[in-house]
């Protein structure tokens, strides 16, 4: 039987929309939040990882270079899809976002925080299934912005990097075309969801190890939906699993080794 979608008060993660599940149906998936730790100019972090959350599968990249001594830069991309697609009952969509930030090292140089503002978009596809009768009931085509701004700080070395941060998301709904049944439950939530725009808190704990210049990452990110009352159309949890790689001019002397 298809749940009714409800209003609860548990925590609710960029960004994407994807398939909760065989019955319900996700509108915000949180991509991989990018944590560079910049220590010094003309560096560069490229990233690739998949993960996801209760059912959806993400292949994300992503990029970020320090253009001067406190100014960096980054760019995001995330491919999202989930459901039964032999069924009919899943969803797919892509999102894309940049990001301007100033970061301060600190601490002899171990550490560092940084803060990171940006704005992106994304697309998505959604196609229904009734469970009950078995039978395709329409489809949706949504359009997305978020801005968000997000405040890290993390301790780097050459094996290992450890780093929390925190981001504020707002996300507006800019375009939905809802070619559902009428009157069914997903009617119904796809034609509140651009009536207002939607807040998020979105902590998440990053951890990367292995080389100077290349080290896996592992980054765990909880989405708290901040409206009253608290819509379920949100992905809570999004897990990353990936490779991470460094290029500074801090890594390298004539002997290969890390300057000092």
């Amino acid at each position: 039987m298809k749940p009714t979608p409800v209003i609860k008060s548990t925590a609710a993660s960029l960004i994407l929309s994807v398939l909760l599940s065989g019955c319900t149906h996700y509108y915000y998936v949180a991509n991989v939040q990018n944590v560079p730790l910049f220590k010094e100019k003309n560096e560069y972090r490229l990233a690739a990882f998949m993960g996801g959350g209760d059912e959806t599968s993400c292949a994300e990249l992503q990029a970020a270079c320090s253009v001067t001594d406190h100014l960096g830069i980054m760019a995001n991309y995330m491919r999202v899809t989930g459901g039964n697609f032999p069924e009919g009952n899943n969803a797919k969509g892509n999102y894309i976002e940049a990001a301007l930030g100033y970061y301060k090292p600190m601490l002899n140089n171990s550490s560092v925080f940084e803060v990171y503002g940006g704005i992106g978009g994304g697309n998505q596809h959604h196609q229904y299934l009734e469970s009950y009768m078995g039978q395709n009931y329409g489809t949706s085509e949504l359009s997305s912005m978020r801005l968000f701004i997000q405040p890290s700080f993390g301790i780097s070395y050459n094996i290992f990097d450890v780093a929390f941060s925190t981001r504020i998301s707002r996300l507006t709904f800019t375009s939905v075309h809802n070619y559902t049944l009428f009157d069914s439950d997903d009617y119904i939530v796809l034609n509140t969801l651009s009536k207002k725009d939607h807040f998020f808190l979105e902590p998440a704990f990053t951890v990367r190890g292995g080389w100077k210049n290349i080290k896996v990452q592992f980054q765990v990110a909880h989405s708290d939906y901040l409206n009253k009352p608290k819509l379920d159309f949100g992905e809570e949890w999004h897990i990353s699993l990936g490779l991470n790689v460094a290029l500074a001019a801090r890594f390298k002397t004539a002997a290969g080794t890390q300057k000092h």
